[in-house]
């Protein structure tokens, strides 16, 4: 199963100590952002990834072939980096085997190898997509920027999404699990003017097809502020 990685944007809110260096190479506990995933994703068992790049996509790229990892590597570039996150994920089409599942991850999320390898082995077939629910919300970082979810803890079914949810049990946490068929939907939702993840999402969820993963207490950090950034390096021992 392929990870894609969406580090096509800008990552505004960094760049005051990113100096435009893409989120997927500022430094987290002293290696590039990159470079940490790749050795989670070893641990979770992840053989192939594709990181989807936009702007400044020569930076990344050439970082990425000085890299030595058992990982194979591929790029899709998305020239419609400027518009929202699902045009990515559509970029990274045609290196996912039709009708094979595949993963979805943020550039600027740090996870540990269990929230992967949990995500990765979870088997539903009445859903096409599931998302990383952490439901320890007195314990999120910067939790009004997150990204709010209204689950079902029967069915573990999503019935809403959205970073203004006043009633919510959840956060999102930045990685999905999707059968192929998930790009329908992001074209639908093109179609429409509309193709964030959540649009795509949203309309799973009108038809009861958008899932949740209960990452448990495993620790993860949304890093797209500066405030973010410094809490993971200077707090390393809580996302081992």
């Amino acid at each position: 199963m392929k990870l894609v990685i969406i580090a096509a944007g800008l990552g505004s809110r960094l760049s005051s100590v990113s100096n435009n260096t893409p989120k997927l190479l500022v430094p987290v506990m002293g290696q590039p952002l990159i470079n940490k995933l790749l050795s989670n994703c070893i641990d979770a068992g992840i053989k192939n990834i594709v990181v989807v790049t936009g702007f400044n996509n020569h930076i990344i790229e050439d970082h990425l072939k000085t890299l030595q990892t058992p990982i194979q590597i591929e790029v899709a570039y998305n020239p419609d980096w400027k518009l929202a996150n699902g045009v990515s994920v559509l970029s990274a089409q045609k290196h996912i085997p039709t009708g094979e599942d595949f993963m979805i991850s943020m550039s600027d999320h740090y996870y540990t190898s269990d929230i992967l390898k949990i995500i990765k082995d979870k088997s539903d077939s009445n859903t096409i997509a599931c998302v990383g629910a952490d439901y320890k919300i007195d314990e999120i970082h910067d939790i009004d920027d997150g990204m709010k979810l209204k689950i079902d803890e029967d069915s573990n079914l999503i019935h809403s999404m959205s970073k203004t949810l006043s009633k919510y049990n959840a956060i999102d946490c930045g990685i999905f699990k999707c059968k192929y068929e998930f790009f329908d939907y992001l074209k639908k939702a093109k179609e429409k003017d509309e193709c964030s993840l959540s649009d795509a999402c949203n309309l799973l969820m009108n038809e009861g097809l958008m899932g949740s993963v209960d990452i448990k207490s495993y620790p993860w950090i949304d890093i797209d502020t500066p405030e973010a950034l410094d809490f993971i390096n200077q707090n390393p021992k809580k996302f081992i």
